[in-house]
């Protein structure tokens, strides 16, 4: 879990090394920005409506890595957001499969899953599929 005000100001890394990194070692990350403060400074505009490139960023290595993100203007916003990802985190399920394709070329390879019928009520976040790599995390 990441507490953010979404500003990166030392990272030698970009977004595409840290999300790589993250799917590599199996990292769903869950954010919290702060960048809202406890009130928005621009008059008529909520918290997280502003979609700039450190939000949109923050979105995003969230999504892809089966994560989410949650923009909070307020202490109880806040709260909401540590109820719901600790909601998350006790309810997970962790799926597992063998590729057909079994080489590491370093390919990106897609994956999706949906849940069965008459499960609609459910929500289902989950990566959207991870690099063929062969690293100590595959070898065995």
């Amino acid at each position: 879990m990441i507490i953010t005000d979404g500003v990166d100001t030392y990272s030698r890394a970009d977004i595409h090394d840290a999300i790589d990194i993250a799917q590599r070692t199996e990292t769903t990350i869950f954010a919290i920005s702060t960048k809202a403060g406890l009130s928005c400074s621009v008059p008529g505009v909520e918290a997280g409506e502003i979609k700039d490139k450190p939000v949109k960023d923050l979105d995003r290595m969230c999504d892809e890595t089966g994560g989410a993100a949650f923009f909070t203007g307020d202490m109880l916003a806040l709260e909401r957001a540590f109820t719901k990802i600790a909601k998350e985190l006790q309810t997970q399920y962790l799926i597992t499969y063998r590729p057909s394709n079994d080489r590491y070329d370093g390919s990106y390879r897609r994956v999706e899953v949906k849940l069965a019928a008459g499960h609609e009520n459910m929500k289902l976040r989950t990566k959207r599929g991870y690099k063929a790599i062969n690293d100590s995390l595959t070898t065995r």
